[in-house]
């Protein structure tokens, strides 16, 4: 019989590798708090900036030719580009709250584009997919030659988007035209706008994309750096030697500033990730 975890007060059987519960971070080298540095200006109040920041030291200094994130657009809506300069970086900065669809397309837009070394940007499932293309590439559509480098963002979840702005809007009168942002917490979902309502997960959990509901990965274990804020820090994870180097070599060009996270911190990020390994187990105890 599988183990049990405590998950809601509740016992309810193990159905992760016992793994996951032990190293729930994954592997790693270092774990930093950092921020952005003097040189790259982002702009006020803008959550990842760090991350940012390091996307812009990778094409200043020649390490990609290109970076393939989400950008908002108008409102709530998003897209994915491909950022070759600064620029084009900056304006992808700040949290997204919707899954994109890079994938679908992302072979066509890299040989379109002629990228040769690219850095993704993507949610803990998006890079876990990266990662096995690239330790197991399929021949007659291989393209995982030419990722580089990928970052993963902390998640706890995507919703559907469709249902949850009608609860929203049908509960919480909100016009969904007049939301300007939305800010993901470790607790709740904050939307921004003429009038903002802050909605514990709790409440809109039934929401999620089921996938989400199944996923154990909080911090992107697949990745070469992880990305995150917890409590109001951002929070950066190397998962290589190399990735930790040039981590190291951004902050002394003066790209971000960056500092050891604490055991606090370190212990907040692995309650954080067990407590969606419990959430995994849970629903895919229900499912069986």
């Amino acid at each position: 019989m599988p183990e049990s975890v405590s998950t809601c007060n509740k016992e309810v059987p193990e159905m992760m590798p016992s793994w996951y519960l032990k190293n729930p971070i994954g592997e790693y080298v270092g774990i930093y708090l950092a921020e952005v540095s003097e040189k790259v200006n982002i702009g006020e109040n803008v959550s990842g900036g760090a991350i940012t920041a390091f996307l812009c030291y990778l094409i200043d200094e020649n390490f990609v030719d290109g970076v393939i994130a989400a950008r908002k657009t108008k409102g709530l809506e998003g897209e994915v580009i491909v950022a070759k300069s600064k620029e084009e970086i900056i304006k992808t900065a700040g949290s997204k709250w919707q899954v994109l669809p890079f994938t679908s397309k992302l072979k066509e837009t890299i040989e379109n584009e002629d990228l040769k070394k690219i850095a993704i940007v993507g949610l803990p499932c998006q890079i876990h997919f990266l990662r096995q293309m690239k330790t197991f590439p399929l021949l007659e559509m291989d393209f995982s030659h030419r990722i580089d480098f990928l970052i993963s963002l902390f998640c706890y979840g995507t919703f559907a988007q469709e249902s949850i702005l009608n609860y929203i809007k049908e509960k919480y009168e909100v016009e969904i035209s007049s939301i300007k942002e939305v800010k993901i917490t470790p607790k709740a979902l904050k939307f921004i706008g003429e009038k903002t309502v802050e909605i514990p997960f709790e409440e809109i959990t039934g929401y999620l994309q089921i996938g989400c509901l199944l996923c154990p990965d909080y911090t992107g274990t697949s990745s070469d750096i992880s990305a995150g804020i917890i409590r109001d820090k951002t929070i950066i994870i190397s998962r290589n030697k190399r990735a930790d180097e040039m981590i190291k070599d951004a902050a002394s060009m003066k790209y971000i500033k960056i500092s050891e996270a604490g055991k606090e911190i370190i212990k907040r990020i692995e309650e954080e990730s067990i407590r969606k390994i419990n959430r995994a187990s849970k629903h895919i105890a229900d499912l069986l």
